[in-house]
Parts: structure tokens; sequence; C-alpha cells
């Protein structure tokens, strides 16, 4: 295998990826493989193993020969995966109120605070959701077990549109989200367990109520 090949096959991934992500390409939407090709410049062999990569991730549907159906999660789904995400999410935030951060860990969330807050101020949801999903999943990996952040990367890559429906559906959600996050971290970087874990399930809640109302 080339390298060329696999760049293509990443650069094929990355560009499905981004359309489905940012809604270009609607849940429900059929592309053949022909439209693939034209629209990304490229044959049929990086595509081919793009379509399977995000068939796997549970971003769309790929039947070989025909194309890509981007895939629509029921309400019935999305209410399980954030049911999912406060079991997992919960206990993270339980491990982590009592480890000790590296400075390293904590400028990173500093950071990304920042940056929410700024998309807060240019009211940028599709920016703001990029990086909540960060957040979340930096929770993961800071408490470093390998499976969970898989498990969750995975996760986030299927509950991206619905993280955008979200905010885009209560737009005074955007700056609530943000509060939460700053609340959230103030809360396992004390120490205080209880104050963590309620804050994160009630922010995880909320946003599933929404979704369901």
């Amino acid at each position: 295998m080339s390298n060329s090949t696999v760049t293509l096959k990443e650069q094929a991934y990355a560009s499905l990826k981004e359309l489905i992500l940012s809604g270009e390409l609607k849940a429900g939407g059929f592309l053949t493989e022909r439209s693939l090709v034209d629209m990304l410049g490229m044959s049929r062999t990086p595509i081919r193993a793009a379509l399977e990569r995000l068939d796997f991730e549970g971003l769309a549907t790929y039947t070989p020969n025909k194309g890509l159906s981007v895939t629509d999660i029921s309400l019935s789904k999305t209410v399980e995966l954030y049911d999912y995400r406060i079991a997992v999410e919960s206990f993270v935030a339980r491990k982590l109120s009592v480890m000790v951060w590296d400075k390293e860990d904590l400028d990173w969330f500093k950071r990304n605070l920042d940056e929410q807050q700024a998309c807060v101020a240019a009211d940028d949801h599709a920016g703001f959701t990029q990086a909540d999903m960060r957040f979340h999943l930096k929770l993961a990996e800071v408490y470093g077990n390998e499976e969970i952040v898989q498990a969750m990367a995975q996760l986030h890559n299927r509950l991206y549109q619905i993280a955008l429906r979200v905010l885009r559906k209560d737009r005074s959600r955007i700056k609530v989200s943000y509060e939460d996050h700053v609340s959230i971290i103030e809360a396992i970087q004390t120490g205080d367990q209880a104050e963590a874990i309620q804050r994160i399930e009630e922010h995880l809640e909320f946003g599933k109520r929404i979704l369901v109302m």
C-alpha cells in the first residue's frame, strides 16, 4: 500500500466527514459512488475505503457499488446515547476529581473555555459545538482510559449534529453550556466529587430534554 493511496483515503474520509458533520449532506440523503467520484475528484478506491470507515463509525450507511446514505439517528437512539454519555462521563468526572492534574492539562482547559466564551460572544454555534466536543473528549483523555476515549470519540462523531441541533433549538443554550463547563471544571479541580457528578449529569440531561420536547 503506497503512501499516496493512504493519503487519498484520509483525504476522502476527512472531506466526507466534514460534509456530514457540517450538515451539508443531510440525514437521510443519498449519494452514489459516481457522484462522489465527481465531487471529490478521486477514484472509487479511496472513496470506498472512506465510506467503509464512515459506516463503521455510524456516521453513514455504505452500500457497496451503490453509495452513501447519511445516518439519521432516531429519537429513541438519541436518548439512549445521552444516557450512555451520562453514565460514562459521570464516572470520568468522579475519577478526575481525585486526581492531581498536570499544568499542561489545566492550561488546555483554560484555552478551550476561552474559545467557548469567544464563540458565545460571536453567536457561533458550529464553532461552539466543536469546542464543546473537544471539552468532553479531553476529560476522558485526562483520565487516561483508552477504551473510554475511543468509545467517546466515536460517540461524539455520531452526536455532533444532534449537539448542534440542541444549541440551535434553544438559542440561549450556548451561553448556559459554557457556564456549565466552567462549573464542571471548577468542581473537578477543587475535588468536589458530588458537585462534579451533579453538574455533568444536569448538563447532559438538559441537552437530552431539549431534544425530546
